[in-house]
């Protein structure tokens, strides 16, 4: 019914909300534009579904819709290992384990990543996409805030996982200069105390992802290795690391890359570097060298070495395992035989 002004000069409805005269609102008849509901309406329709059958009242032909909801952009934050996993089954992604004690450079490599290709500076390949910008921008912060002869002794935060158990991924797509073609990263932000529970405790749970990846960054101090006081104490944790991960690790092994941080303050030592080696080979474990410096207020330019190593880890070299080895006596190859039940 629609209702209007009442005829009546003397109608209260508006303050009381009673009619006068004692009658239901839907049946004054002296209120402007006043519609007999009892009587069938011919302007009134039904809509009529095809599909079903049923009838669908309308109000005056209006269907009422739901709001329409306004698009929402990503998070852009780390990615769980499910939504990993989701990305490499949808396209080839090389991912990377990272490893490294408190203060070894993990995070800082990856702010310098970060700015090298928001500069336009990245050796080699540009900026293709991000499924995580937003977690990169928060771990980058701290590498803004200051100015020259007033360099802070630490560029990035602690990292803190807000699941301790899982581990979180940081995302680059990029294209390479000289053909075009495109890779995907995955590359995991993790906390030192993490590798620290490795070494001390063998707690190796938390790195079952490391079966997926094709490439392994062991990040070290460098100033740690380059003083003589505290050399060789920096080259049992990092043998002990070796071994603990060899544990973790399948077979064949993923490619192992030692990563020493703080390259502006000198070369990593050559005898360090071959007793790290000759863990790894004890452990079927082949070990390069790739030293970087994240940051650098020397002459050693920023990210120096940030950029060679992504790129030898895209390009990373991995053993296929024996499509039909050997087994069974004098080198015979052997079929596992299946019966039939009847």
């Amino acid at each position: 019914m629609a209702l209007g002004n009442c005829q009546l000069d003397e109608c209260t409805f508006n303050v009381t909300g009673q009619c006068v005269l004692n009658r239901p609102v839907s049946q004054c008849f002296n209120r402007l534009g006043f519609v007999d509901d009892s009587a069938p309406d011919d302007d009134e329709s039904e809509v009529h579904t095809e599909d079903d059958g049923e009838d669908l009242p309308t109000l005056g032909g209006a269907v009422l819709r739901g709001p329409e909801e306004t698009p929402r952009l990503p998070s852009s934050l780390t990615m769980g290992l499910e939504e990993a996993r989701s990305l490499m089954t949808r396209r080839h992604t090389t991912m990377v384990g990272i490893l490294g004690l408190p203060d070894s450079g993990k995070t800082a490599c990856l702010v310098s990543a970060y700015l090298l290709l928001a500069r336009g500076t990245f050796t080699g390949y540009r900026y293709a996409d991000s499924s995580t910008l937003m977690a990169f921008e928060q771990i980058s912060r701290g590498s803004r805030a200051w100015s020259k002869g007033d360099e802070p002794g630490q560029l990035t935060v602690h990292t803190e996982m807000a699941d301790d158990r899982q581990a979180g991924f940081l995302h680059f797509r990029l294209r390479r200069n000289e053909d075009g073609r495109f890779f995907d990263l995955l590359m995991p932000d993790l906390p030192g105390e993490w590798s620290q529970a490795l070494i001390d405790k063998a707690d190796g749970e938390r790195f079952s992802f490391l079966g997926s990846a094709t490439v392994i960054w062991l990040m070290v101090d460098g100033r740690a290795f380059a003083n003589p006081k505290t050399r060789n104490y920096a080259i049992y944790r990092a043998e002990m690391l070796v071994e603990r991960l060899a544990v973790v690790l399948p077979n064949p092994r993923p490619r192992i890359i030692l990563v020493p941080s703080w390259k502006d303050i000198g070369d990593f030592p050559v005898d360090a570097y071959n007793r790290i080696r000759d863990e790894g080979l004890k452990h079927e474990m082949e070990i390069s060298l790739a030293p970087i410096a994240s940051f650098s207020f020397g002459d050693v330019a920023p990210g120096s070495g940030v950029a060679e190593l992504i790129d030898v880890t895209l390009n990373h070299d991995r053993t296929a395992p024996e499509f039909w080895p050997d087994a069974g006596h004098r080198g015979t190859r052997t079929l596992v035989r299946f019966r039939s039940a009847l």
